[in-house]
């Protein structure tokens, strides 16, 4: 599948993400066209500035055939999207669907094209500056050639891995998929604390910002894991082994209520898979 010519279904928040790290990578040199009915202003100027075809429905569009359709819409539509793309622009025998929505297996998407190549994809917003953490996992019908495609689109906007079993994708979407939104909580937290201690909240901002660009830099840059980096920054009778002693104790207090969260977003992410 030299150079297929792809098809994004859905230019939202991750579907938009995606497409602007795509299309800024230097690694990306597939064509790609957009199908989204609801396109936003600056999304639509992002296309119209980089030359990408876009069409609001498929009435619009001529009878066309694409090797790749990336599935990016809300949950709650994609029988229909999948129905009207399987009659009017995809040869199902040849296509790769490659689905981005979150808690809808295989074997749903399979109920309505049902010899195409399926992989469930799951990246994080992070697609959009190249460093977002995708799970991937396919079908038996997905070939090697597809596998490369695959893999060349995720490798080109951050790091992928392969699950073992499709069971592990709704875990790594509340683990992953909402993860970036608990750091930035965890920054707005700072944020808060800070101005309370009397900082400027522009001073403030700046401050939570830098902590976490140069803890994720420390992190992605070193040979330690993070709790040894944690350990190299907490000192005995020290400042920071203070705050661990409210954070963590006997109890483990944060670590229980950051797994019932994720434990709360994968109920959730079943939960869209089951409606």
């Amino acid at each position: 599948m030299m150079n297929p010519k792809i098809l994004l279904v859905g230019c939202g928040k991750m579907g938009g993400g995606l497409l602007e790290g795509l299309i800024s990578s230097k690694n990306f040199n597939f064509e790609i066209e957009v199908l989204d009915p609801f396109i936003s202003k600056k999304n639509k100027d992002f296309l119209i500035n980089n030359n990408i075809n876009f069409f609001d429905s498929i009435e619009k569009k001529s009878k066309s055939s694409y090797q790749v359709a990336i599935i990016a819409t809300k949950p709650t539509i994609y029988e229909n999207v999948l129905s009207d793309l399987k009659n009017n622009l995809l040869k199902a025998e040849d296509a790769l669907i490659i689905s981005i929505l979150a808690g809808i297996k295989i074997d749903k998407i399979t109920n309505i094209i049902s010899d195409s190549s399926i992989v469930r994809a799951m990246p994080n917003i992070a697609v959009s500056v190249f460093d977002s953490m995708t799970a991937l996992i396919g079908n038996e019908k997905v070939t090697q050639e597809q596998i490369s495609t695959t893999e060349s689109i995720f490798e080109s906007v951050g790091e992928i891995t392969w699950l073992k079993k499709e069971s592990q994708m709704d875990s790594f979407t509340a683990i992953s998929g909402s993860g970036p939104a608990y750091f930035f909580y965890l920054m707005e937290c700072i944020v808060e604390i800070a101005i309370e201690e009397g900082f400027e909240k522009k001073v403030a901002n700046k401050i939570a910002r830098q902590l976490i660009l140069g803890s994720g830099n420390l992190l992605k840059t070193s040979s330690f894991d993070p709790k040894e980096l944690r350990d190299n920054v907490t000192s005995p009778n020290g400042t920071t082994e203070e705050a661990f002693k409210v954070l963590i104790g006997k109890e483990r207090h944060f670590y229980k209520l950051l797994n019932k969260a994720i434990k709360n977003a994968k109920n959730k992410s079943e939960e869209l898979g089951n409606f």
